[in-house]
Formats: C-alpha cells, structure tokens, sequence
C-alpha cells in the first residue's frame, strides 16, 4: 500500500494521548454520605476485571478512529498489478473507432456514441495535468499531438462516423510512437472498439511493456447483415448497344437464411435491372444482371441491396465511360501500298482514323489517341520508338505489323521494351526456302548446307479466351479455316514473361502476340501484311481483330474506388499547368471541392484520400468541362460484421504472455471509476472514512450500553 500524502502519517503519534489518558487514571474520589441505606435499592457488583475489559474496549475503538481518520487524510492507495511508482505526470492515448461497422446498435445504444461517452468518462477520470491524444480511424493531424484535458473532451465530441478502416496494430503503433516521445514515464492506451475480425490482428500487434493498454470493447447485439462486396464485368471495355453482363458479389454475414431481398441496378438515374436474391446463412453468391447501354458518355451506377441491419453499405457506386468514338492512327511505311488497315477503320461511324508516312509523323497527336497502328515500318527509330513507350506507359495501345524486310536489332530493341520478346530470324520463300537464325560469328562466314524447302505454313491454334477474341465470334470449335502465312518472323518468347500467344504457327511458334506494357497494351504480328507473305488481309480474322485491339484500346480507370484509401485516379494523356485545377463534384447533391493533382508524365494523378468521406458517384471537370466520373465506396471489410468477443482478447492476452494489456468490460456509468484506479490505483481513503464511523459508533455503544 503507498499514500499520496505519507507526511500526514506523523499525525498517528497523536494515538498516544487517548493512550495516556487511559492508563493513568487521574479521577479524584470523593466520599458521599448516605443518611439511610434504604436508599440503595439494588447494587450491581462489577469485578474489576470487567471494568478494565471495558475501559480497554473503549480505548481500542477510540484509537482506531482516530487511525482511519488520519489515513483517510494520507490517502492510500495500492498500485495496479505490474505498475512501478513514477514520478510526473501521466501521458494518455484513447482511440475510438469511428468505422462503418460502429453505426450498428449495442445493447446500450449506437456502437459509437457509448464508444464516446465511455472516452470521456476516462479522461475525466485522469488529472488535469495530464496529457492526451485522441485518435480516430482517420489519423488526423490535429489528433497527432498531447493536449491537455478540455482540448481532448472538446475533440471526442467532435468524431463522427468515417469511411476509413484501420488494422488495430497500425493504431497500436501510432500510439506508441507518441507516448513514447511525450517525455513522461507513466504511459496509457485506451483502445475503445468492436473488436471487428477483419481488422483486429492481435498477431500483427508489436507489444510494449512501458504502455498499460486496455482494450474497451462494445459489439453490436445484431450481426446479421447483407452486403454488396464488389461488382465486375467480364471484359474491361462497355460498348455501345451490345448486352454487358454485370457480376454482383453479394454477403451474408449473419447466421439466418435470406430470401428474395430485392436487388436494384440505377444508371445515370434511369433503371435498368431489378433483380433478387436468396443467400444462405455465414456465405456469398455472385449475382449476374443484364442490360443494354443505348447512349454513349459516363455511366453514374448503383447498385443498391434491400438490407435494414448496416445500411451504409447497402448501395455499391461505380462508374465507367462509353465511348462515342475511337481514335486510331496509322504510321505506315513510306512504300506501302496495301490500305488493309485504312480499309476496317476508315468506313467505321465508330472510329476516327487519321493515317501518316513514316517520315511525316505527328508526335503532337500521340496523346490523343486511343491505338496506333505501326504497319509495315522496315526500322523504328529512336525518337519514334520513345514515343511510342511513353504513349503505352500512359495507357494507349500499340499494334505492331513489320515489313518483309525489317532491321532486326533495332525492332528487337523496340520489341524487348514492351516486353514482347525478341525475332530470332525469318523462316519465308522467295526463289526458294531458306531459314535466318542468329548464330555465332564463326557459323555465319561458314557455308552452310541447301536447307529442306518446307511446305507452307499455316495458324494452327487461337487462344479463344483471350480478351481480343473472347465472345469475338459465335463458333470456335470444329474445322475453322485459319489463316495460311509463306513468310513469317520466328519470334522468341523469355520463359519468364508477361506476353501471351493469341495465335500459333504449325511450327510452334506464335502468330501474333500481346502484353500489357504500363498502362497500356501492346500486340506483334508475326507477318506483314503484304499479300505475298500471308492470306491474312483477305481472311475474315483481320478486321474482326484489328476491330477488337481498337476496342479493347478505350481507356479504362477502376469501376471503383475505396474511401480512404491511398490509390490515386489516373487521368490518361492529360498534363496541366500550375494554374489549372480540377473539381470533383457530387452527383447527387452538387457539393465539390478542389482536390489535389500532380502531373505523372504525361497522365495527371488526382488524390482524394483527406479531402473525400462520402461515398457516391463523383463528377470530375478542369475548367468547367468534364474530364471523368469516378466512383467511391466504404470498404466492405467493415461490412463483415463477424467480431472477436471479450472471451477470445482476453484469452489471445493470456496465451501472448501481455502482462500490461487487459480487457475492461465496463458500462459508461462504471468505467470512470476502472480508469482512475487504473490510473491512481485503488484508493481507500473513502474506506477510512466509513471505518472511522464504524470504530466512533462501536465507542458510543460501549460507554452508552455498558454498565
């Protein structure tokens, strides 16, 4: 036991008066007379023992009321398990979860209001003299500091609901790092939270010991809820007037069986399927609905489930762009004459083709297309061959026809960057057949033998589901007539790479390939283009090819993304100057801010993570245009409403062998009184004060009723 005030122990020396007083009887005896002993109608004999008896008793009780009364004053107190005396103040840290899954309703009321009232019954229940930080899912700058005891009760009453979700160990290490700079040696975590499984990793948490944390959890009573997880579609381009197919991931997290809960998919305001759905309890299923997109331009989506438990969750956002037309340029070689490529773009309403020579091109355009078509070039320059990169890099595409005759080393280069692999030599036919392969110095000056005339060679596979050809044409199975080649580039894929084989040769090796480099895609045709290598301008698989690569070259950003989240939205082929800003706008109720923009190459990347803590569709315009629409969601880890229960930390407390961490499973009404033991340990002074009472009232009834 230890006193907050020892000195005031002197004053027990004063027990020794009532002491003297008792043992030195100082009465004087006087004789009274009696005239006539018919006056003594009754004698009571009192031995002298039990007169001593009685006089002790008396002393006894005097003198430890007097003792308690004299502790009371010292105040004492016994320290919390494992808690060493410091010196100073004390250096407090309370973290409410404010998170999606804290709307849900306790026993006692909403999850986050008892988690508020409960954080400022604990301040209150410290001295004025000590410092606090309050710390929320959001990680506020304003909250990464000590302030004194008014400022912290000020700032509680400000949380309110966040979209933000925090793993319970990145708080944990948060709050170490400012305790542990705040200069004082008695340090206090107060974790106040639901405890939610998807973001409590009690594994993940780096332990301690100079920190006390107290771990004060309230769980929801219902667990049940249904939720939308994600949304996606099969292919990542939408088309005008084709059938899209949307896939909805949706989650039962509560232990009873849904049925029918009606689902809704809005776009642009106008409906365009209404389904529902019958979940089993504790699972998921994926949800597919059907329409039709009849107009080009940004899509505003939701999809909104009919659950009543956490509505927050209910509506899912997301967002994509139809577009009207597609830009498709053609660098062509200086002496091509074949207008194949011209020939499927020109006549298409869909697409603006705009065709240059070799020796004329226009790096000022790149940015503003969408495919690039490299046909029949015999080298690729340096500064072509950059351009190109970067236009990938931001996310354009990039189809690659070479000549009959190329500078191998300098496509190989070019073909390497995009990780397309490298040409190894030609296998073609001219007066007769021969094979270029790369060898060693010594072979090429040798003379080598006539090779074998090899007969034509032809496609002999097409990975259908690629997504240039999935869904491309009604029939891939059976005896399909597949483009015949004469002469055609052996190309080499690394064993390690990205690059896919859309189309193989007899011989093994790939027809056409294709990659995603950067941002954007790239694709290699093993033939030119020229009617004397291959039949493949006059095959029906040219245009519907060439067709799906411009289609498949749309820009596409996510369907959506999450609230507080790092990621940034990527605005393609797009630079601003310092003056220029962008606005994002709510669609629904015209609330906008400015967000904060940088320029990425030649892309500008937007950031909204501070700024942004609602949900929704969101119009972006620069200078009253529209640029994009982006969609943000709260994340669905705190739509999983599974919790660890008190039981499980207190049991992950013990098996972890964390002496200073501790469960406190208290009411708001209670938890003022847990926190100031915690922080000035059990006091007794108030206990003293009843003893005190109790040892004054045993003295009275013994000079009173004793006799």
């Amino acid at each position: 036991m230890k006193f907050v005030h020892p000195e005031i122990l002197w004053a027990l020396s004063a027990l020794t008066i009532p002491i003297i007083v008792h043992l030195f009887n100082f009465r004087k005896f006087k004789k009274v007379l009696f005239p006539n002993v018919s006056f003594l109608k009754e004698i009571h004999q009192e031995t002298k023992s039990k007169s001593k008896l009685k006089h002790l008793l008396i002393l006894l009780a005097r003198l430890l009321a007097m003792a308690c009364i004299i502790l009371a004053f010292a105040q004492p107190f016994i320290p919390q398990p494992g808690e060493a005396e410091k010196p100073g103040g004390t250096a407090v840290s309370i973290y409410i979860d404010n998170s999606i899954s804290m709307e849900a309703e306790g026993k006692d009321g909403r999850l986050l209001e008892l988690a508020k009232n409960k954080a400022i019954e604990i301040a209150g229940a410290f001295s004025p003299t000590d410092k606090f930080q309050l710390l929320t899912c959001d990680f506020e700058g304003r909250h990464q500091r000590l302030v004194s005891r008014e400022e912290v009760l000020e700032l509680i009453q400000e949380v309110k609901l966040s979209p933000v979700s925090r793993k319970l160990s990145e708080v944990v290490l948060r709050q170490r790092d400012l305790l542990n700079n705040s200069g004082l040696d008695s340090k206090r975590s107060f974790l106040l939270t639901d405890l939610q499984k998807t973001v409590t990793d009690f594994n993940a948490i780096s332990n301690d010991s100079t920190i006390r944390f107290s771990i004060v959890p309230d769980q929801a009573e219902n667990t049940s809820n249904v939720f939308i997880d994600s949304v996606w579609f099969d292919s990542p381009v939408r088309q005008l007037n084709i059938p899209e197919v949307l896939h909805a991931r949706i989650v039962n997290t509560g232990n009873e069986k849904r049925e029918n809960v009606p689902v809704q998919l809005m776009s642009n305001g106008l409906q365009k399927s209404v389904s529902s759905v019958t979940i089993d309890p504790e699972s998921e299923t994926v949800l597919d609905l059907t329409y039709t997109n009849t107009e080009s331009g940004f899509k505003k989506c939701v999809l909104t489930v009919d659950d009543k438990s956490v509505t927050e969750d209910d509506p899912y956002y997301f967002s994509y762009d139809v577009v009207e037309k597609i830009n498709v340029l053609e660098v062509r070689g200086n002496d091509v004459t074949v207008e194949a490529v011209q020939t499927v773009f020109s006549d298409d309403p869909s697409f603006n083709f705009v065709s240059y020579a070799e020796n004329a091109p226009d790096f000022g355009s790149f940015p503003l297309q969408h495919l690039i078509v490299l046909n029949q070039l015999k080298n690729i320059s340096s500064g072509l061959a950059a351009e190109i990169l970067k236009f990938v890099n931001n996310g354009g595409s990039v189809m690659i026809l070479p000549a009959t005759d190329i500078v191998q080393n300098e496509y190989n280069t070019f073909l390497s960057s995009l990780g397309l692999g490298e040409i190894q030599g030609v296998m073609g036919k001219e007066n007769k057949e021969r094979v270029v392969e790369i060898v060693d110095e010594e072979s090429r000056n040798r003379d080598t033998a006539p090779q074998p005339k090899p007969t034509a060679n032809k496609v002999s596979s097409v990975d259908y589901d690629h997504y240039i050809f999935k869904n491309a044409f009604e029939k891939t199975i059976g005896n399909v007539d597949l483009p015949t080649v004469k002469t055609y580039y052996v190309l080499n894929l690394p064993v390690k790479t990205t690059a896919m084989s859309m189309m193989t040769l007899q011989s093994g090796t790939p027809f056409m390939v294709s990659n995603n480099a950067g941002s954007g895609h790239a694709y290699f045709c093993a033939v030119s283009l020229d009617a004397e290598a291959s039949n493949f301008t006059s095959h029906a698989f040219f245009p519907a090819t060439m067709l799906r690569v411009a289609e498949f070259s749309q820009p596409v950003h996510p369907l959506a993304y999450t609230l507080g989240t790092e990621q940034a939205i990527v605005i393609r082929n797009i630079v601003v100057n310092n003056e220029e800003t962008f606005r994002l706008a709510d669609a629904t109720n015209g609330n906008e801010f400015i967000p904060e923009h940088r320029n990425a190459g030649g892309n500008v990347e937007i950031y909204v993570k501070e700024a942004l803590h609602e949900a929704g569709n969101y119009e972006l315009s620069r200078g009253g245009e529209l640029v994009s629409v982006v969609s943000f969601n709260n994340d669905r880890a705190e739509s999983d409403t599974h919790v660890f229960s008190r039981d499980d930390a207190q049991a992950w407390i013990t098996e972890s062998g964390q002496s200073n961490w501790g469960v406190l499973d208290e009411t708001v009404e209670s938890i003022a009184a847990t926190a100031s033991d915690m922080a000035e340990g059990k006091k007794y002074w108030l206990s003293m004060i009843v003893w005190a009472l109790i040892f004054l009232a045993v003295e009275i009834l013994l000079i009173k009723f004793w006799r």
